[in-house]
């Protein structure tokens, strides 16, 4: 559907909702998509959610909508469905999927949703939620379509046309006698060649798999390198578990940019709902990082207090601070978000060292220019060569600095094992502040003995 119409199918259904038209929204949802449904759900109060979501008839239409809405809007659209419902809304969704919801339920909910599933449906469940929720086996299908590699070309396309059970046959898995994946081949190639041709001739034998525990961030960046719709997923012999399919792989890409974007500001994960009960610990996730920014403050309050001096004899010179801090704090900024972006995508395996090369250049030059420019300022407007030089020169120090800290505190805090997306944010200015003050005010110093 088209962005405008989307648009309007998603305000029409916040309309009626909020209007209780309740036999003219359900007119409407029963013709949208369940992606339309879930876009309009995002936007709604708790009770027009639920308003809307009532209105959803068929099993698999409400099952498509609860996976793709939020958690927080998942419990609340569950809280009160009959656990006989919700075991049939699971019933409808892919295995991965299934295990992703459940996990959110509260414990006496999700055993008894467990209890109610089928011997092998709830087998399958039970071992996906055996792995951790952010790896590969917590977010693989166990549905791989598998065969062994002395099947034909012929069997293995009446295997595929019989394959109703899996979700989608991206590839088909060789295994051995022994049930260890040897091989991958495309659909193509069964179609391409000889129906007598068996797949042990026409297989892939380097297939690109990985563990059970390798993390989802580390899929994602596998099946983005070798342009992959499905990564394999095997055990310590070799076996397959299981496959993390491409839908999976840009729900994990989604998911990583929304968490570090929300760890860069210093929230820390997703805000839950606005609602008073929620308000506390919302504060409390924020409070760690501004605390950060707080002592900074202090720390730099102590600095000026020692160039205090220099301040009394040209007081021109805090004018400039603002401005100085807040541009080295802008240009790390900058920087470690650009490091932060490509160490996610993975490309800061190689030629560290000419990268950081290329970003002290980046910061100087821009330090330059705007070193001329305000420099330039400052003689118009003050007269004051000492005032001009002090901005001009720590304006191009600091720049420089920040360029380089930007891309070295994600770095280090990768090197160490620590998530490089909290290193950007309220960290990495308050650093530059500080060391923006310092430089600043101490050129200054040397500049005015002179």
């Amino acid at each position: 559907m088209p962005e405008s119409l989307l648009n309007k199918r998603v305000d029409a259904i916040r309309r009626l909702a909020r209007r209780g038209a309740i036999q003219a929204l359900a007119k409407v949802v029963a013709t949208t998509r369940a992606e339309d449904l879930a876009a309009a759900i995002g936007q709604l109060a708790r009770n027009e959610q639920r308003l809307v979501f009532g209105q959803v008839r068929a099993d698999t239409t409400a099952a498509d909508l609860l996976v793709r809405i939020g958690d927080q809007d998942f419990l609340a659209l569950t809280a009160d469905l009959p656990v006989e419902r919700l075991v049939r809304l699971f019933g409808e969704m892919e295995a991965d999927d299934q295990t992703d919801l459940i996990e959110l339920l509260p414990e006496d909910k999700r055993e008894a949703v467990l209890a109610r599933l089928h011997g092998e449906e709830r087998e399958q469940m039970e071992e996906l939620l055996g792995y951790p929720p952010d790896s590969a086996g917590g977010i693989m299908s166990p549905l791989a379509f598998r065969l062994r590699e002395d099947i034909t070309c012929r069997d293995a396309i009446a295997a595929v046309q019989e394959a109703s059970d899996h979700e989608l046959v991206y590839y088909v898995y060789v295994e051995s006698e022994s049930g260890q994946l040897v091989g991958v081949t495309s659909l193509r190639n069964l179609l391409t060649h000889p129906p007598s041709t068996r797949l042990s001739d026409i297989m892939t034998t380097d297939v690109i798999a990985v563990d059970a525990h390798t993390d989802q961030e580390e899929v994602a960046r596998i099946a983005g390198r070798y342009d992959l719709l499905a990564v394999p997923v095997v055990d310590d012999q070799r076996r397959l578990l299981g496959i993390v399919t491409v839908d999976d792989v840009i729900d994990v890409i989604r998911e990583e940019a929304a968490e570090d974007m929300l760890l860069m500001a210093g929230v820390g994960e997703e805000p839950s709902d606005s609602a008073a009960g929620n308000r506390l610990s919302n504060a409390s996730r924020r409070l760690p990082w501004l605390l950060v920014t707080l002592l900074g403050g202090i720390v730099i309050s102590e600095i000026i207090r020692q160039f205090s001096g220099v301040l009394a004899a040209d007081l021109v010179l805090a004018g400039f601070i603002p401005m100085l801090t807040g541009m080295s704090g802008n240009v790390g900024i900058q920087s470690a978000t650009l490091t932060v972006r490509n160490i996610a995508l993975g490309r800061l395996d190689v030629g560290v060292g000419a990268r950081l090369g290329g970003e002290a250049i980046t910061g100087l030059l821009l330090g330059v220019v705007f070193s001329v420019l305000v420099g330039l300022y400052c003689m118009l407007r003050y007269g004051d060569v000492h005032t001009s030089l002090a901005v001009g020169i720590a304006i191009t120090c600091n720049t420089t600095a920040a360029a380089l800290m930007g891309m070295l505190v994600p770095l280090t805090l990768r090197r160490i094992g620590i998530d490089p997306a909290i290193a950007t944010g309220p960290f990495v200015t308050t650093a530059m502040d500080g060391v923006g003050v310092t430089v600043y005010l101490g050129i200054a110093a040397a500049l005015l003995s002179l």
